[in-house]
């Protein structure tokens, strides 16, 4: 079921123009949770939190991001979302 963002920091890549949405703590905390049963190492541990950092369309870093318009947020309604972590 979709997540319904309400009162939420959305941010737009500042390369591709897609839309996200910046992750809590607690959010975070669930993911990284999922993830004990894996036993990550260090570098496999950087991986993964990179996902998190960058865009998930065009990979760039979050350095590059920008409040999001009311243009970005049109152009992304009916789209997915996705987290990042600022």
């Amino acid at each position: 079921m979709p997540k319904l963002l309400t009162n939420r920091k959305l941010l737009a890549c500042g390369s591709c123009g897609w839309v996200h949405y910046a992750m809590t703590d607690d959010e975070k905390a669930d993911l990284d949770g999922a993830l004990v049963r894996y036993h990550l190492n260090d570098y496999e541990r950087e991986i993964y939190e990179a996902e998190f950092r960058q865009c998930l369309r065009c990979e760039s870093p979050t350095t590059v991001f920008r409040q999001a318009t009311e243009a970005d947020l049109t152009r992304a309604s009916g789209h997915i979302v996705t987290p990042v972590l600022v």
